[in-house]
């Protein structure tokens, strides 16, 4: 959840500003489907609290549990490839009903990218001329995915990475997790807390076996079969050695305190000690390159062939 955007509309809403549709647009798992729940409580909380999750009145309780009758959802059936003209359509007519319990009415559209277009132009009339006392949410990873006459008819509030260093905190205090492993998942996390938190601890116990095998002078066979043909396991692989040549630039440049991978730094400082910051920035470079390549589909085992011969 984003606690600033979510205070500014609380705001927006206590001056009698807050519009009837958003566009939350951010990357996926920066928290923008949890601010919109935050923000229908927040906005319908019998009690006025500002920290929902620690409120027990009935309507922040409903809507946690996902059982208010004036909180509605819409989101892509797990068995479609989009959402459909048809569930529009049933949105738009529960939309017409009178508020059963709630102040101001919420409808959330998760991933409304995922609009087919005749769900996307039946959404319109609705997303211009809302029942009175209706918000109107939508989300998404990808903003320019959807029709111009749908963005133009919401306020735009763009959902920016979390820094680094803010992340760590949080994944240390609630995922109970060490100072490097919290360091670690913010870095892969990309400003996504949850991606982050998707990543877990399977994904540290794949990154130390990369590393290993980095680590470990020529072997090429042994890296290309640990990583496999799977493109995404290569996409992770190629990253994973990318932020550790990035650590061997920041050490030979004597900025230690900015490696990420705290727990191989000894491994790490003896690579750089064996390379000139040229040849590490070239190094960089070329896992960028062979990233680059992998998006342009050529074959995994000769990318990841060319990358472990090189280093």
């Amino acid at each position: 959840m984003n606690q600033e955007v979510l205070d500014q509309l609380v705001r927006l809403h206590e001056a009698g500003r807050l519009a009837h549709a958003y566009l939350f647009a951010g990357p996926t798992g920066i928290g923008k489907f949890a601010t919109a729940l935050a923000l229908a409580q927040r906005v319908n909380c019998l009690k006025a609290t500002r920290d929902p999750s620690a409120c027990g009145c009935d309507s922040c309780r409903k809507i946690a549990g996902g059982n208010h009758p004036d909180m509605l959802i819409l989101e892509k059936p797990e068995d479609k490839t989009g959402i459909s003209v048809d569930q529009v359509r049933g949105l738009i007519e529960r939309l017409e009903f009178r508020s059963l319990e709630a102040k101001v009415k919420f409808a959330i559209v998760k991933d409304a990218d995922l609009f087919n277009e005749a769900a996307a132009n039946a959404f319109l009339k609705t997303l211009e001329e809302p029942r009175l006392g209706t918000v109107l949410i939508l989300t998404t990873a990808v903003p320019d995915a959807l029709l111009s006459t749908v963005r133009s008819r919401c306020q735009l509030v763009r959902f920016a990475g979390m820094s680094a260093k803010l992340m760590a905190g949080s994944l240390k205090n609630e995922q109970g997790l060490s100072a490097d492993e919290a360091v670690i998942l913010a870095a892969f996390g990309q400003g996504s807390p949850g991606r982050a938190m998707e990543l877990g601890r399977d994904f540290m116990d794949r990154r130390q076996r990369i590393l290993d095998v980095f680590f470990m002078p020529g072997d090429t066979e042994g890296f290309v079969k640990l990583v496999g043909v799977d493109r995404n396991s290569a996409y992770e692989a190629l990253g994973i050695i990318l932020m550790a040549l990035r650590d061997a630039l920041f050490i030979k440049s004597g900025a230690g305190g900015a490696v990420v991978n705290r727990d191989r730094q000894v491994e790490i400082k003896r690579f750089a000690e064996r390379c000139s910051p040229q040849e590490l920035s070239g190094h960089v470079d070329r896992v960028t390159d062979a990233i680059r390549r992998l998006d342009g589909n050529q074959n995994v085992k000769v990318v990841l062939t060319v990358v472990r011969e090189m280093l």
